[in-house]
């Protein structure tokens, strides 16, 4: 058995994180300023070099903003970030970033993604979209019959959300949905352990069944209805 190599995080991103971290726990807030770069280098014991690498990248998450006479501030990531910062959050949080507002905001999300690819899908349903969708089902069956773990059985459901997206034929609808693989990943652990294994599972398998029926109103209706019950439970 080969297990690969085992490699540790740089000091670069070690200090993104420990920054990150004190960002989003409110320990730095939005307009404070943050000390020089060399002083930060030294407080961390790491070089400089390292620090202004970090620095970049943080501005480039929406963490920071440097002004070359003025010196670098925390700023609003939820107003500055990208769908890297929201992966970064996913990572470094996880469970206690996904309270129930974030996941409506998810779900939202998901929902203007989703519902486009679905209601083209519809429309365009052919023999070779119905084999890719059955294959999807059929293996979430067998990963809920052979009793996998969640995570395999929420990137089968992934698998699924993912091909809807790209058979719907629209370019841009799957690069954005597999922009948000970590977060989706997250949303869908978190329905299966709140909805069950079963209960899951046969929502996938119903909306494969309501797409094959070339409804685009009906499946765009049971899409938003099953978010909506979603939602329905979080609050």
């Amino acid at each position: 058995m080969d297990i690969g190599i085992i490699e540790a995080p740089t000091v670069k991103e070690l200090f993104i994180e420990k920054i990150a971290g004190m960002i989003i726990g409110g320990e730095l807030k939005p307009g404070e300023r943050l000390p020089s770069e060399r002083e930060l280098a030294s407080q961390a014991r790491i070089s400089k070099s390292a620090v202004h690498l970090a620095m970049a990248e943080l501005e480039r998450l929406g963490f920071v903003e440097t002004n070359a006479r003025h010196g670098t501030y925390v700023c609003d990531y939820a107003k500055n970030g990208t769908i890297d910062t929201l992966n970064l959050l996913i990572n470094y949080s996880h469970d206690s970033f996904l309270d129930h507002a974030r996941m409506e905001d998810m779900l939202e999300m998901r929902m203007a993604i989703e519902g486009k690819a679905v209601e083209r899908l519809a429309e365009t349903m052919d023999d070779n979209a119905v084999t890719v969708l059955s294959q999807d089902v059929e293996r979430s069956r067998n990963l809920l019959s052979s009793n996998q773990d969640i995570r395999s059985l929420a990137l089968s459901f992934f698998e699924f959300h993912h091909d809807i997206c790209f058979l719907s034929g629209n370019f841009i609808l799957p690069l954005l949905f597999n922009s948000f693989r970590t977060v989706t990943l997250a949303y869908w652990e978190y329905a299966i352990r709140y909805l069950g294994k079963e209960e899951s599972f046969r929502m996938m398998e119903e909306l494969f069944h309501v797409l094959k029926e070339k409804n685009a109103e009906r499946s765009l209706a049971f899409l938003r209805n099953e978010f909506d019950m979603f939602i329905g439970f979080l609050k």
